[in-house]
């Protein structure tokens, strides 16, 4: 396998950061309200019942509320109910028979067991699991304990704090989507931009730059798909939500869309370098990504503002009605605008249309050489 040149580890870690600094902008507030709670659950149980290192009480409201945008009551209500049993069974457990390591094996399968009875939860079973093995394996007197179940009161405290915060902080996970919408289309548009320039410039390292950066945008498309999905479960089971499920339904179909138009994106990519040294298909094909990149970029940010992506369809149009393959000389090119005309397909989806009008939209082969 080639090793990667120095410039493509500069441009592949600018991409990292850029992208770290979204998640990190996006992920400020569910942080904040999580630390916040846990470091009141700390102080509840610290203060108001003299527990001397309470640490289970802050365990259990960072696990339930975590920084996840999802903070559905059910899935708080499960994570901090996974604690609690896990430092139950932890606690009468390590009560009974001490530490060590059978003690530890045989706390976990029936932590385990008792959450799969209680529950079908799959993070219910896990937390239980790990905060019996915690428990057991940390002997009470490093906690400072004084009572048999001092450690699992820490726990419900901990998880009460984490309910009553997911209540009354709710987080609205239609930002969050509309915000990976965003995020997801400057990718595409972003990585057409660059190839672009290279095109433009007959620069096929700058068209490998591009290829660089479009190779880490798939974790953004996922998060897409995840909290789209998860906000979509949350509307079913919070009647006020409902509302908003035909908004969730179309941004799921539109991020399925992104999600092919990135893949075209990033073979269109791979195969543009050798166009780049072509000065004439290779200046037509850079003015036909240029005008795509505005267009996604534009797209990202009508979805990312809650407006309508219908506003970019006449622009899109335009630049449909320009892609013959033929008006190019070049076999490469030709292939060029064939994924090029497959990308316009899914953003003209994007905006509201079917399959149908989407490739209606499309110029006829041969019909710009007329």
């Amino acid at each position: 396998m080639e090793r990667p040149t120095l410039r493509q580890v500069r441009v592949s870690a600018l991409a990292r950061a850029r992208r770290g600094l979204r998640r990190t902008r996006s992920d400020l507030w569910p942080i904040l309200t999580a630390a916040a709670a846990a470091g009141v659950a700390y102080a509840i149980a610290l203060y108001g019942l003299g527990h001397r290192y309470p640490l289970f009480a802050a365990i259990a409201a960072w696990i339930s509320l975590g920084f996840s945008h999802d903070r559905r009551p059910r899935k708080v209500a499960e994570l901090a109910f996974g604690v609690a049993i896990g430092v139950f069974f932890g606690e009468a457990f390590s009560a009974l028979f001490g530490s060590g390591p059978i003690q530890v094996g045989v706390v976990l399968v029936l932590a385990v067991l008792a959450a799969r009875l209680i529950d079908a939860g799959q993070m219910l079973a896990i937390q239980a699991g790990v905060q019996s093995v915690v428990v057991v394996a940390l002997p009470g007197y490093l906690f400072g304990v004084t009572g048999a179940m001092d450690r699992w009161l820490d726990a419900v405290i901990g998880g009460v704090v984490a309910l009553a915060v997911a209540a009354l902080l709710p987080i609205d996970v239609r930002k969050q989507v509309r915000s990976l919408a965003r995020a997801a289309l400057q990718e595409v548009s972003r990585t057409l931009g660059g190839v672009a320039r290279g095109l433009a410039a007959q620069d096929p390292t700058a068209v490998g730059d591009a290829l660089v950066q479009a190779r880490g945008s798939q974790a953004v498309l996922d998060e897409w798909h995840e909290v789209v999905r998860g906000s979509l479960a949350a509307t079913r089971f919070t009647p006020p939500w409902l509302r908003h499920d035909d908004e969730m339904t179309r941004l799921d179909r539109a991020a399925m869309l992104c999600d092919r138009a990135m893949r075209n994106t990033r073979v269109l990519t791979r195969r543009a370098s050798a166009v780049a040294m072509d000065p004439d298909d290779g200046a037509l094909l850079a003015d036909l990504l240029e005008q795509t990149s505005a267009a996604a970029e534009a797209l990202g940010t009508e979805l990312g503002n809650n407006d309508d992506p219908a506003k970019v369809r006449p622009q899109l149009v335009r630049i449909a009605g320009q892609l013959d393959p033929q008006a190019f000389s070049g076999w490469r090119a030709q292939t060029e605008v064939a994924l090029l005309r497959s990308l316009l397909v899914d953003l003209l989806g994007i905006t509201g249309w079917t399959g149908e009008e989407s490739r209606a939209a499309l110029a006829e082969p041969g019909s710009l050489g007329e």
